[in-house]
């Protein structure tokens, strides 16, 4: 079975939270958060997270979770 682009960005999102540079560093697809959305299952939500960069600057990260 072919993986689609959605999925195979929903795999790397599963395993750690990514920022948007990153989903795109993937190669995958030039709109990485469209291709996740279309492609999530029922029971699969996207979670908006933050990763502490230093002093009072913080990155908005994404991951996918079963909910």
């Amino acid at each position: 079975m072919k993986q689609t682009q959605g999925r195979r960005l929903i795999a790397h999102l599963k395993r750690k939270p990514h920022t948007y540079l990153e989903m795109l560093r993937y190669g995958v697809s030039v709109a990485p958060w469209m291709r996740v959305r279309e492609s999530l299952r029922p029971g699969e939500q996207i979670v908006k997270g933050k990763r502490w960069t230093g002093g009072k600057r913080y990155l908005t990260t994404w991951r996918v979770v079963n909910s």
